[in-house]
Order: C-alpha cells, then sequence, then structure tokens
C-alpha cells in the first residue's frame, strides 16, 4: 500500500509539473499571438490582394497576347486582300486603290482603304486572251493586223516613230508589261483607231506603277489668312533622261466635319507614283496626238500615256466622231500643248468620255488643261483629275475640264482637285475667264451629283465651277446640282470661288428627297474663297447679271438650303446682292439665312477705303469693311457705307444695294427654312430701322441689310431659337458654309437674278399682341400684394367667335360659359402683373384661308379676354369678359414676275397680299353688362393695351393671405466636441413621418438650427384659409375659427456612430393654433416636453407647455438636446482583440505563478500533501 501511495504522489507531482509547463508555454504562446497577430493577418490579407492583382494581370497579358496573334493574323488577311484585284493577279499598290469609293483615308502606312481616285484610281481589268509578245518596233505593228479578239504583251522597251492604224473593227488589248513605248515622230500619232475598233492599253507587270500617300496638312487657313500655295497645287514629273519616271500630284479630300455636319473640312494628301509601264510621246510638237480615235474606241485600264521632257503634244488622247473614251485605271499625265489647243491630256469632239477611274494629271493647255469636250458628252464617275493648268499668258477656260459647243459635263463621283486657271486678263471686273476645276461655255450643259471638286485655283473667276454662256442670244445653258461637294477653291482676282454662274445660264442646286421627305443627298459648298478686292465677290456663288439687258441675266435657284457660317470681309456675309437683277427669298422650299459674319459698323470716313485697291498683287483695300472698286457705276456699297442707320442696325446676314428703282426687286420672307423665325433686324431704304416678323414680307426697292437674331438667339440658349436652327438643319439639303468673299457675300453674291425658295406669291400678315394687367389686393386691407407666379398662378384665355351660331362669352356665378367660342391662347401674369398674348399665327391662319372677293377690302374678328376659372383659396376671381374686335384690311400688289420652278422658260407672276390691321375696339362686360366701346391704339412695343375703362387693371382679384412660421431646434454638447447630429422633425410622436431635419457642424458647442426638406430646402409651415377651415377645432370660434396643429423634435439615437457621447433622448410637442381673425390669421406656436432626457414619459400632469420663440426676453425658448462626452473606452476591431489577448494571457501567467508557489511552500514544509 505504501508503495503504490509513493508511485501516486509521484505521479500527481509529474502531472503538476506538466501542467505547470504546458500553462507557462500556453502564457508565453499567447502574448506572442497577442503581438504578431495582428500584423500578420494585415500581411496576409495583403498577400491576397497582390494575388489577385497578379491573376488579373496576368489574364490582362494573356488577353493582349491573344489580341496581339488576332491583329497579326488580320493584318496578314487584309494585305493578302489587298493584292487581289480583276483577273487574280497580285497588285503591290501604285497608291490609288482599287474601289473608287468615298475617298477614305486608312491610317496605317500612309495608304488609303478606299476612295475615288485616291487609292489605286489607275487600277482596271478584262477578260484575258492569249498574248502575243512583242519585243520590237517591227513587232508591234503586228497589231493593225489583228482581228476580232486579240491580246499583245509588250517583253522590253520600243522606240517607233511609225503609226499603227486599227481599222478592222477588232477588239485589241495591248498589255505594257511595265515596259515602255518611246514614240518619237513630232506630229504624227502612235496609235490611229477607226473604223469601230477598240484598243484597250493595261499593264499587268506586277512592279508596274506603285504609289504612295501621305497628308500634307488640314486646310484651316482661312479668311483674310488664305496661303494661295495650298490651293490649286500643280503635279509634278521627275525624269530619268527624259523620260517620265515619277509623278506627284495632290488631292484635297473633302468631309463633313465630325462635330458639325453642316460643315466640311478639307485635308490635303500628297501622292507620289513611280512609273513603269508607259506610252511616252518623245520629240513631240504641238500638232502631236498621242493616241487619235476617229470613230473608233479607247480604254485605259492602267498603265501610263505621259510625253518626254521638254517637248509638246497637241492630246496625249484626242477622240471624234462619236469615239468613245474609258478610263477605268491608269494615268495620262503630263502632257504640254503651247500656243493653241486644248486637252492636253485627253481631247473628245463629238465624242463621249467616260473615267470611272484612273488620275489625269500634271497636263497644260491655253483651255482644258486636263480634259477638253467639244460638243461631247464627259461622265465622271470617279478617278482623280488633279494639278492640271492652262497656260499663264493666254485665254481660256477650264484647268481641269473645259466643255464648250454645247454637249455635257455629268460628274457623280471623283475628284476634280487642285487644278489650276493660271491666267489674269488685266481688266478687272469682268471675270471673263476661269474656271479652276471645271468650265462649260456656249451652251455646255452640267450636271453634279456626286464626287468632290476641291483644292481648285483661278487667277481670275469661278475656282471650283465656272459656267457662262455668254453671247449666246438663242438659248440658256444650264447648270444643275443635286449632290457632291464643292468645298475649299479659290478665285484670287474675280468673282465665284466655289461656283461662278455667268449670262444666261440656269443653275439649280437641289439635294434631292424622296416620296417621304427622307433625303437622298446632300449638296455642300463650303469653305470657299473669293480674294477680289476688287470686285463684290462672292465666296460660295456668284451670279453674274447684265446691267443692259436684263434677260441676259444668270439664274440661280436654290431650294432647301441652310447658309450660315459664312464670312464678308465687306457686308452680307450670307447674301449679298448688288445694282441688277431680282431676288426673292421664300419660306416655300426655301433658305435658313443666320449666323454669318460681316464687317460691323466701322467708319473709316468718307476717303474710306484708303488705302484703296491696287491691281498689281491685287493689293490694298484691306481695312474694315471692305469695299469694292465701284466698277461700272456699281459704287452702292459705299453709299451704304456712308449711312450711320445702315451700318449701326445691322448687315451680316443679308445685304442689297441698287439705285433709282420705283418698284421692289427683291423680296425677302421672314419665315426661315423649317418654319423657325429668322428674327430679321436691320435697315431698310437707308431711311429707317426694320424688323421682320415670322409671318411677314418685306419687299426692297434699292436697299436693306439685315441681321438674324437665331444665332445669337441659341448662344443664349434660347429653346425657339435652337428649335428654329434644328428644323433648318433637319429639311436643309444644301449648306453653304464656311465660305469667304473679300467684299461681300460670303455665302452668295448675286448681280444677276436669285431665287431662294420656290417662286410663290407672298402674305404679308400682321402682328396681333396684346397686353392687359393683373393686380391682387388684400380683402381686408385693399392694399396691393405682391403677385408670387408660384404662389398666384393666375392664368388668362383668348377666345376666338368662329362662326354667326356663336355668343359672347359669359359667367355664371363660378361657372364660364364660352358661348361657343374657340379657346385659341392662354397664358399667365408675370410677377409685374402683366399678361401678354401674341395672336399673330392665329389672325394669319384665319387670313389665310379667307377667300378674298377682291385686291381690296375689310375682314373683322371678335376675340375675347378672360380670366379662367381658379381654386386658391381665399381669392375672390375678376369675372370680367373683355370683347375685342379687329378690323383688318387688304390690298394685292404685283411685285414681279419670276420664273417657275423646274420650268424656267415659263413665269408667273408675283404678287404680295399685304394685310394691315385697321382699327381694334375693345367692350368690357362686368357681370354681363357692357361698357362704351373703346378704340385702342398700338403703343411702342407693338401691343394692344387692353385696360379697364376707369384706369384700373385689367382684371383684379382680393386674397386673404395665408400665414407661415419656421420650426427650429438647439444642439449643446458637454465635455467635448460637437460632431454632425442630426434633429428630427415630424408629424406625428412615433417618427413615422419625418419631414425635416437638422444637422449640426463646425466646433461651436451650442448651435441653433432650422429643418430642411429632402431637397435641402428650409422648411417652413404656411396656413392658409382652406387649412384652418377644414375641420376646425370644436368650441367657441369667436372672432374667426381656428385650428390646431401638432408636430414632434428630437434627437437621432447615433451612439454606435458617436461612443463616447451620452445622447440627450427628450421628446418635444410643438403645438400650433392658426386663427382667421380680423387681423388676418394668427399663430401661437407653444412646444412641452412629453419625453426626458433618460427617455422616460412625462406624465401628463407635469408637462409644462413653454412659448415658442428666440426672443429670450419676452420668455421665449427653443427645444434644446444637450449631449454629454464620455471618458469609457470599448473594446472593439483588432485593438479589442489585442487587448484580449493581452488579458488572458496575463491571466494564464497568474495562474502559473500561482502554482509554482504553492509548489515551493510545499517543498519547504519537507512533506508533500496528498
Amino acid at each position: 500500500m505504501k508503495a503504490n501511495s509513493e508511485k501516486t504522489k509521484q505521479s500527481k507531482k509529474a502531472t503538476r509539473r506538466v501542467l505547470a509547463g504546458v500553462l507557462c508555454g500556453v502564457s508565453v504562446l499567447s502574448l506572442v499571438l497577442s503581438l504578431v497577430m495582428p500584423p500578420i493577418s494585415q500581411a496576409i490579407a495583403n498577400d491576397a490582394e497582390a494575388g489577385a492583382a497578379e491573376e488579373t494581370v496576368a489574364a490582362a497579358d494573356s488577353s493582349t497576347e491573344s489580341t496581339d496573334v488576332e491583329n497579326t493574323n488580320n493584318v496578314d488577311t487584309e494585305n493578302q486582300n489587298s493584292d487581289e484585284i480583276e483577273g487574280g493577279e497580285a497588285d503591290p499598290s501604285n497608291g490609288v486603290e482599287q474601289g473608287q469609293l468615298e475617298g477614305k483615308l486608312q491610317a496605317e502606312d500612309g495608304e488609303l482603304s478606299d476612295g475615288n481616285a485616291v487609292m489605286l484610281a489607275a487600277e482596271g481589268g478584262q477578260t484575258k486572251t492569249a498574248s502575243t509578245e512583242i519585243r520590237t518596233a517591227d513587232e508591234l505593228k503586228k497589231l493593225a493586223n489583228a482581228s476580232g479578239v486579240a491580246s499583245f504583251k509588250l517583253m522590253n522597251d520600243v522606240v517607233t516613230s511609225e503609226t499603227i492604224t486599227l481599222n478592222n473593227g477588232s477588239n485589241i488589248t495591248l498589255d505594257l508589261n511595265g515596259c515602255k513605248i518611246k514614240h518619237a515622230s513630232q506630229d504624227q500619232s502612235l496609235f490611229n483607231i477607226t473604223g469601230g475598233t477598240t484598243l484597250t492599253i493595261e499593264d499587268t507587270d506586277p512592279e508596274k506603277a506603285s504609289e504612295s500617300v501621305s497628308e500634307v496638312n488640314k486646310l484651316d487657313d482661312q479668311g483674310q489668312d488664305l496661303n494661295p500655295d495650298n490651293y490649286g497645287k500643280k503635279a509634278v514629273l521627275s525624269y530619268d533622261n527624259g523620260i517620265p519616271s515619277n509623278l506627284t500630284y495632290y488631292v484635297t479630300q473633302s468631309s463633313p466635319s465630325a462635330t458639325d455636319t453642316t460643315k466640311t473640312t478639307e485635308t490635303l494628301y500628297v501622292h507620289s507614283v513611280d512609273i513603269k509601264g508607259a506610252i511616252v510621246a518623245c520629240g513631240g510638237n504641238e500638232n502631236l496626238k498621242l493616241i487619235n480615235i476617229n470613230g473608233g474606241h479607247f480604254s485605259l485600264e492602267n498603265g501610263v500615256l505621259t510625253q518626254e521632257k521638254d517637248c509638246y503634244v497637241r492630246n496625249l488622247v484626242y477622240a471624234e466622231n462619236e469615239s468613245t473614251v474609258n478610263m477605268n485605271g491608269g494615268y495620262v499625265c503630263g502632257g504640254y500643248c503651247r500656243w493653241s489647243g486644248a486637252g492636253a491630256g485627253i481631247s473628245v469632239k463629238e465624242s463621249t468620255l467616260s473615267i470611272s477611274n484612273g488620275v489625269i494629271a500634271g497636263n497644260c493647255a491655253p483651255s482644258g488643261g486636263g480634259v477638253y469636250a467639244d460638243k461631247s458628252i464627259v461622265k465622271v464617275a470617279g478617278g482623280v483629275i488633279s494639278g492640271n493648268s492652262t497656260l499663264n499668258n493666254n485665254k481660256g477656260f477650264g484647268g481641269g475640264i473645259m466643255a464648250e459647243n454645247g454637249g455635257s459635263v455629268t460628274v457623280s463621283g471623283g475628284y476634280i482637285t487642285n487644278n489650276r486657271y493660271a491666267n489674269f486678263c488685266y481688266k478687272d471686273g469682268d471675270g471673263c475667264c476661269g474656271g479652276g476645276g471645271l468650265a462649260a461655255t456656249k451652251g455646255a450643259l452640267v450636271t453634279i451629283f456626286g464626287g468632290q471638286i476641291t483644292g481648285n485655283y483661278s487667277e481670275e473667276a469661278g475656282g471650283g465651277v465656272y459656267v457662262t454662256n455668254i453671247f449666246q442670244q438663242d438659248s440658256r445653258a444650264w447648270l444643275d446640282i443635286k449632290g457632291g461637294n464643292i468645298a475649299s477653291n479659290v478665285s484670287f482676282r474675280s468673282e465665284g470661288a466655289g461656283i461662278r454662274v455667268g449670262q444666261r445660264v440656269d443653275a439649280m442646286i437641289n439635294g434631292p428627297k424622296d416620296s417621304s421627305g427622307t433625303k437622298e443627298s446632300t449638296v455642300y459648298i463650303t469653305n470657299n474663297h473669293c480674294m477680289s478686292r476688287f470686285d463684290w465677290g462672292g465666296g460660295g456663288i456668284f451670279v453674274q447679271g447684265d446691267s443692259n439687258n436684263a434677260d441676259n441675266a444668270g439664274r440661280l435657284f436654290v431650294y432647301n438650303s441652310y447658309i450660315s457660317s459664312n464670312t464678308a470681309g465687306g457686308y452680307g456675309g450670307g447674301v449679298a446682292v448688288c445694282p441688277s437683277g431680282k431676288t426673292l427669298v421664300t419660306n416655300t422650299e426655301g433658305t435658313a439665312i443666320f449666323g454669318n459674319s460681316s464687317a460691323g459698323n466701322e467708319n473709316p470716313g468718307e476717303d474710306h477705303p484708303n488705302p484703296a485697291y491696287k491691281q498689281e498683287g491685287n493689293s490694298g483695300n484691306d481695312k474694315a469693311p471692305h469695299l469694292s472698286a465701284g466698277n461700272d457705276g456699281k459704287d452702292q456699297d459705299k453709299a451704304a457705307y456712308l449711312k450711320d442707320v445702315f451700318r449701326d442696325n445691322g448687315h451680316a446676314d443679308f445685304f442689297l444695294a441698287a439705285h433709282d428703282h420705283k418698284t421692289p426687286i427683291a423680296v425677302v420672307a421672314g419665315e426661315m427654312l423649317g418654319g423657325g423665325d429668322a428674327r430679321y433686324s436691320g435697315s431698310i431704304e437707308l431711311e429707317k430701322a426694320i424688323n421682320i416678323p415670322a409671318n411677314g414680307v418685306v419687299g426692297v426697292k434699292n436697299s436693306i441689310g439685315l441681321t438674324s437674331g437665331v444665332m445669337s438667339g441659341v448662344m443664349a440658349k434660347d429653346e425657339a431659337a435652337i428649335n428654329a436652327r434644328n428644323q433648318a438643319q433637319n429639311e436643309a439639303t444644301t449648306f453653304i458654309t464656311g465660305n469667304y468673299s473679300w467684299d461681300h457675300g460670303g455665302g452668295i453674291m448675286s448681280n444677276g437674278d436669285l431665287y431662294l425658295g420656290v417662286p410663290a406669291d407672298a402674305y404679308v400678315y400682321p402682328s396681333l399682341k396684346l397686353k392687359a394687367t393683373k393686380a391682387l389686393k388684400n380683402k381686408k386691407t385693399n392694399e396691393n400684394m405682391t403677385l408670387d407666379t408660384n404662389q398666384f398662378p393666375f392664368p388668362f384665355s383668348v377666345y376666338r367667335k368662329d362662326s354667326d351660331g356663336a355668343s359672347t362669352p359669359s359667367w355664371d356665378g363660378e361657372t364660364f360659359n364660352s358661348g361657343g367660342c374657340r379657346q385659341v391662347k392662354s397664358a399667365p401674369n408675370n410677377a409685374d402683373g402683366n399678361i401678354t398674348f401674341d395672336l399673330s399665327n392665329d389672325l394669319s391662319n384665319e387670313l389665310s384661308k379667307q377667300p378674298l372677293a377682291s385686291d381690296t377690302g375689310k375682314i373683322r374678328y371678335s376675340y375675347y379676354l378672360v380670366e379662367d376659372a381658379g381654386n386658391i383659396p381665399g381669392v375672390d376671381y375678376d369675372h370680367a369678359v373683355y370683347e375685342i374686335n379687329v378690323t383688318v384690311e387688304y390690298n394685292k400688289t404685283l411685285l414681279m414676275s419670276v420664273p417657275i420652278k423646274n420650268n424656267s422658260n415659263s413665269t408667273k407672276d408675283l404678287n404680295v397680299y399685304n394685310y394691315t390691321i385697321d382699327n381694334v375696339s375693345v367692350t368690357k362686360n362686368p357681370g354681363g353688362s357692357a361698357n362704351s366701346q373703346d378704340y385702342v391704339r398700338l403703343d411702342d412695343d407693338g401691343y394692344y393695351s387692353i385696360a379697364d375703362s376707369g384706369g384700373g387693371s385689367t382684371f383684379t382679384n382680393k386674397y386673404t393671405p395665408s400665414v407661415s412660421w419656421t420650426p427650429k431646434a438647439t444642439k449643446v454638447v458637454e465635455g467635448g466636441e460637437m460632431k454632425e447630429f442630426t434633429l428630427q422633425l415630424a408629424k406625428d410622436s412615433k417618427f413615422g413621418d419625418i419631414i425635416g431635419t437638422a444637422v449640426t457642424s463646425g466646433n461651436e458647442n451650442k448651435q441653433t438650427h432650422s429643418f430642411l426638406d429632402g431637397n435641402g430646402n428650409e422648411i417652413e409651415l404656411t396656413y392658409s384659409l382652406s387649412d384652418i377651415r377644414n375641420s376646425p377645432d370644436p368650441g367657441d370660434s369667436t372672432g374667426g375659427p381656428s385650428k390646431t396643429f401638432k408636430y414632434y423634435v428630437r434627437e437621432k439615437n447615433e451612439r454606435s456612430t458617436y461612443p463616447h457621447y451620452k445622447f440627450d433622448q427628450s421628446v418635444y410637442e410643438l403645438t400650433v393654433v392658426a386663427k382667421d381673425d380680423d387681423a388676418g390669421i394668427t399663430t401661437n406656436v407653444t412646444y412641452t416636453q412629453i419625453v426626458d432626457a433618460e427617455g422616460n414619459e412625462i406624465p401628463e400632469n407635469k408637462r409644462i407647455p413653454k412659448q415658442y420663440g428666440e426672443d429670450t426676453g419676452a420668455g421665449q425658448s427653443l427645444p434644446t438636446f444637450t449631449n454629454t462626452y464620455s471618458t469609457s473606452l470599448p473594446l472593439s476591431g483588432m485593438s479589442g482583440v489585442t487587448l484580449t489577448y493581452l488579458a488572458g494571457a496575463a491571466v494564464l501567467c497568474a495562474a502559473a505563478a500561482w502554482m509554482h508557489i504553492r509548489r515551493k511552500a510545499n517543498a519547504k514544509g519537507g512533506k508533500r500533501r496528498e
């Protein structure tokens, strides 16, 4: 037993030692964990975030790699596709890609993705047959003996001086194969094609003419700062031993602006072509026609037709006698015709030229540097005609194209760009020559419904297009524009930078719409510059008249046009008109002329312009306003300049100056395209200021200057102006914007006949505007009250008697009877008590429906003005009815005879029906009894004032006002800082309907706040008569009824947000007694604490009401909430966990220490306890 007892003791001893060791270890571990766990936890969290980020990056890298692979594949596919051409042959690109569509540019490698004659315009193709190889000049003669369909391939360069005649009706294809035929004859053709034979030239060599493209610059050198070097840039040839080796030419591309589709932007691109397969005229003179077609057919698919350096040709291609020339690709370049002749590139007589692709560049001749057509048909559907020029020492027409003696030119695609008319005839004011891009004379007809005519330059007139039929007394030519861009062209010394419409030409500009009104195409005439300091101008368009014979005047018809953002250095930034011709601005398929700019009201003196114009260098006349040189008695712009009334009243949008006319030569309507008000103001006949209403027109005999207020309205965010602009943009199919004229007419300058809209009879309707007044009086004091339109929205209406069966409107008590009259307008009064009605449109509509029995007469209309029935509590309404009788007088006047739309050889009389208000009479019918009739006169603001005959306001209402008060409460903090504490205002004691809050801010420990609603507005509690009379308090109503309203205030408990603060849990009841007594509505506000600061409800018998208010001297006070700051620290977050660890470790250490002390004590006793 003893042994067992001893073993037991030893076992217990060991157990205690192990337990003590474990307790010590746990204590140390707990202490360590308490110190290291927080940073370890944070590190783990950071590692997790970093890992997630790395995964995201890795995923992005993976995605990028995948995208890169896909892009590489796409690029390879694109490159593969770009190498495929018709017939399946590889094409290294000669810089103008096949497709010939819209001229869009590809950003990569300086190349173009597609575009009319901008990429691979020289490409073509046809069905291949077995080819006969040609290595010598003798073998070249085999073409003459070919029959049927035959193909030949040039295997090396060949030199010949012989003419090869093709006349047996065969269809022959000659493949240049990257080689050259050098034709050494001075005046004999290389090929003479006749008898219905067809010759097709192509170049299938893989290294045939290759082309690179790069951007030069955006053409933003606008207005007076124009840089002529950016326009009419000539194509240039480089040579190798006299043989052309490279062609450089320029294309100006026009695109609608990305930010404003009413405008365009132009970009200049340079193209460089390395010439391979070519037919070269060597040693020729001005009689050489390199390719001559007489009753045959010629097609150029690709390859080059050109000439040797320092020699001449008459034409690189000449066709006559009903021949056809088809240019489907290739280049016709470098032809130079001196002294006489025309069309150094291609000339056709009584034949047809069709251009669908290819480039005609760098050719020069007295007329038609690139193309000349005599009694012929020219069709331009694609390709590029660029950098061609007339001679600078010969009169002529058409740097790019000239057509004359009948025939037609149709442009539906491609580019006519950077061509130049180079000669100045040294006779200012005539503009007898020109046409940088395209010229047509002597009955040639021009149609443009696509393509781009851009960047062309004329030293004289018509930078882009010049059409005239002068001296052709038996006929009129025409110009029809239905689409395309005519942009950034320049006329330097004469008029019409974009288009010049010459004498005896009818020009129509109208982008068509389908039957549903959808636009089918758009015309852009944009950013053209007329830099003539002598002539009147015409940046976008000039129309030529004839002061000696009005029948010779050019006539321009423009429909659905938008004329804006144009500039004139003189007057009429939008449109200007000088002495001869007629002008019509209508609202039927008409125009919107606004937002243009011109010189202001500058007045440098009577000797202005100083310095005057100098012919040398086209200089002088450079101070505002720019004025013409007054050639041929056309100095009416100077006469206008000298008049203050003209200068000071506006002329930015429209300007007309003529003399000695006794009847109108122009009519301008006040309504613009889309139906908006043009808001025209200015001056007329150099005598008086003028405003044209939207429903009116004005006839002009000799002078008018107008500025539209639409753009200023748009800038001021005027909704009506914005709508007018937007409607005009939506309706317009022709945009004439961004053009500049040194003198006048930035958009259009006319001294011929100008018709902006469909000629139609004009109806000038009168303006009918009524003005009335409103008064509101205190019913008890009879004093005038402020008309707060939010508090007192009093509407008024005007009725019109439509039929004999209708009667005068009347009131039956509070019920209104319209008597069968039609309500036509409603309007409220403003804060000043004024009520205005513009009945102009209503009167105009009624007049327009009224049949006229004669050319003169009178019409009467009856209107009625009433105040609408209202339901504002406490308001007694005025039930007066004002009868307003309006008598209108009309008369008919013949203005002019004008051409009919689409039939310009027929005319119609243009009449103006002028309506004026003869008199306005007013009768007041208060309560059904009529006062005497009063006649009302128009005031200075254009209103007829409808007033009470007694001199008071038109309508007077009486009102018993309401009363209001603003609830507030006070917040106090003791022992700590003020925080963002929230007080709540509710309609019920349970705070289920909280209507406002007040939040403290700043450092002050005592703050008083009003309450704000959910929108941040201060709460003001208002009580009206209806509030009081709706279920008033029962009991004594002496002095008037009363009603009690109750509200409750407390502080929101936010202890979880601010744990060191003890919150005041009080609840206060606010009691408001509103009473309607003799002094009006009064209120008495008291407050009572119903819950104490500890949150305990206060018994009703111990609740003490206090007078509410901030006047402590009068015994008033506000509900007050006091919070107290506490210093106890809670255990929370990671710091709480750490403290818990430390506390636990301390307990364990204490336990271990106690056990160790006990063991020592037992050991000293020499005897162990059981």
